[in-house]
């Protein structure tokens, strides 16, 4: 699955989601809620990290993820596998190379419908 956030404050969001992610994959989805589906915007990386902790998350842990170069690497990455395949906007989602919708549940049965 890629987790590029392609919009505004897009490398802020995008590394939030990364550590969202490493932490818990349904804190990856609350923030994807938020910021892809609710349309929120995050002004400042406190912001983002002040969320974390809001959701749940280890906020020392949070904070360090979001603070590590490897964290942008890994950004980066995902957002040139997400041009690489035709992503340039987001929100996006897509399986199989056809776009899965935005909400879970329709997510949920792009996969189910792309399962063996």
């Amino acid at each position: 699955m890629n987790i590029a956030y392609v919009g505004v404050a897009s490398e802020r969001v995008g590394y939030a989601m990364v550590c969202a992610k490493q932490q818990s994959g349904a804190a990856f989805w609350r923030f994807h809620d938020r910021f892809l589906v609710d349309g929120s915007r995050a002004a400042s990386r406190a912001q983002l990290i002040d969320y974390a902790g809001d959701i749940g998350l280890d906020g020392d842990r949070f904070e360090e993820c979001y603070d590590d170069p490897a964290t942008r690497a890994a950004h980066n990455q995902n957002l040139l596998e997400a041009r690489a395949i035709g992503i340039n906007y987001g929100p996006q989602i897509r399986v199989n190379g056809a776009s899965a919708g935005t909400s879970l549940a329709a997510i949920e049965r792009a996969v189910e419908a792309a399962a063996p």
